[in-house]
């Protein structure tokens, strides 16, 4: 009988042993994982030196491990967890707390990286086909979504998806973009070569442009974007160049044309303004985005071909929201990258 207790006793022992041992190793690698947000190769910053640095590369959004990643021991010791990712995105705005929105065709859903709730969340699943771009009403808390596979433009309670208004008569809208000053929608309604206005409530107040090439006429126009004092910016995908209007939808000017050189286009994109006045736009031919001033002069191009921070592979949506923090959907590196435009010391 003692012989037995002496046994069960040294089995107890070692079991606690191991188990003390696993813990330690558990202990000592927390924290050694780095986050895909937080690169080694050091700060990125553009143009180079010694000029002085005009945007910041700040993190990417992926998936769910942005907000912290599985300890390895515990992966080890369990099984890896598969991790719904981006696969495929495009629009992407940002709230007024900095969560970020972002529409993916793949997934038919869009993914919110919500930074108040430490988690990544979707919402539209169930309910819009392919996704293209995005907006947001912040006053309201809406996220306006066109689908290209539906031919509609969906208002999204922003915290609960719950569908709020629906929009329709469109032939494969793309960009949207809403002036929260003026509480207006627009939308492109891009195979009827027009760009719409809508009332915070969807109702239709008037409509830009025809099919041409001469000014105020589109040829399939897509992403847009509002400056600080409502004028509307519309990438003119097949006339490459970006028209310019004001918040009565009159036009004041364009910029751009087709070429290979830097300044021209090739495949334009994504497009913002920063607080500045500066236009960008992304190329997803170029794998880059161009900065240009309001006369359309090209100031400073970032990126090319790669996956390292400030590389692309495909970009093609683009918001720039109120702190001048600049998000590029990097659609074929199923990622979000997120810049910063340093404004000039005075």
């Amino acid at each position: 009988m003692k012989h037995s207790i002496l046994i069960d006793n040294d089995l107890n022992f070692y079991s606690c042993t191991k188990l003390f041992l696993v813990l330690v190793i558990i202990y000592s690698v927390i924290g050694c994982v780095p986050s895909v947000n937080q690169p080694d190769q050091g700060e990125f910053a553009w143009p180079p030196p010694p000029e002085a640095p005009r945007i910041k590369w700040l993190k990417q959004w992926y998936h769910k491990y942005d907000f912290g990643k599985p300890n390895q021991v515990l992966t080890l010791l369990m099984g890896e967890e598969r991790s719904i990712r981006l696969r495929r995105p495009n629009g992407v705005v940002a709230d007024s707390f900095g969560n970020v929105y972002v529409a993916d065709s793949e997934h038919h859903a869009i993914f919110v990286f919500d930074l108040q709730k430490n988690v990544l969340r979707f919402i539209g699943d169930g309910t819009v086909g392919v996704p293209i771009g995005l907006a947001i009403d912040n006053k309201r808390g809406i996220i306006f979504v066109s689908d290209s596979q539906l031919d509609k433009v969906f208002a999204l309670d922003k915290e609960s998806g719950r569908e709020l208004m629906i929009l329709g008569d469109f032939k494969n809208p793309s960009g949207l973009a809403y002036d929260e000053d003026r509480e207006r929608l627009y939308i492109s309604d891009t195979k009827n070569h027009v760009v719409k206005a809508y009332d915070k409530d969807g109702k239709p107040l008037f409509t830009i442009g025809k099919k041409g090439s001469e000014d105020g006429e589109f040829s399939y126009p897509s992403y847009l974007a509002v400056d600080r004092k409502g004028w509307l910016y519309v990438v003119d995908s097949f006339n490459f160049r970006v028209q310019i209007f004001d918040v009565n939808g009159k036009f004041v000017k364009k910029f751009g044309k087709l070429g290979d050189a830097s300044g021209a286009f090739s495949r334009p994109a994504g497009i913002g303004v920063d607080s500045d006045g500066h236009i960008y736009v992304a190329d997803t031919a170029f794998n880059n985005f161009q900065i240009f001033d309001f006369e359309g002069k090209l100031l400073l191009w970032i990126g090319q071909g790669g996956k390292s921070p400030g590389e692309f592979s495909l970009p093609s949506g683009m918001y720039i929201d109120k702190e001048d923090r600049i998000y590029v959907s990097d659609t074929f590196n199923r990622r979000v990258q997120v810049f910063q435009y340093l404004r000039e010391k005075k």
